[in-house]
């Protein structure tokens, strides 16, 4: 499976479906799989949470702490950002916006879905729409 940074980050901060996310986890026996940039993305919504008043003040960093703690556990394969996923992401990228049916990605979404693509993921976690269409234009299973 592989995890978009929309639904990873539900691992690390409670949210109303925080619980099926954990879930998820919880049935699963395989490591979560995800890209490099979901570190920074992961951070940057932590923050941004934090600065909104989403987040209790320090909450973000421990939450960061704790997506790392995992990282060096192995209970994430993290899928770095190279030379491979570039040429799938421009792949990607031509196959969405020329369709006959065009979903207007944006970058980062093509570089999950390379991502995704290079591991030979199935299945993709996720709750952002553009993601999900493009993932179900890939004949991935979309969960939720």
């Amino acid at each position: 499976m592989y995890w978009d940074t929309s639904a990873l980050l539900k691992l690390y901060v409670a949210e109303n479906d925080s619980g099926y996310f954990i879930g998820l986890i919880a049935k699963s026996d395989q490591a979560i799989v995800c890209s490099a940039i979901s570190a920074i993305e992961i951070l940057c919504a932590l923050y941004r949470k934090e600065r909104n008043r989403e987040l209790k003040p320090g909450s973000a960093k421990a939450a960061l702490q704790r997506f790392r703690a995992d990282s060096v556990a192995g209970r994430m394969v993290i899928v770095p950002y190279g030379e491979d996923v570039i040429a799938a992401a421009a792949k990607i990228v031509e196959q969405a916006y020329l369709s006959a049916q065009p979903v207007m990605l944006r970058s980062l979404d093509a570089i999950h879905m390379a991502s995704a693509t290079i591991v030979g993921s199935k299945i993709m976690v996720v709750t952002d729409a553009r993601l999900r269409d493009v993932a179900a234009m890939a004949r991935m299973l979309v969960l939720p």
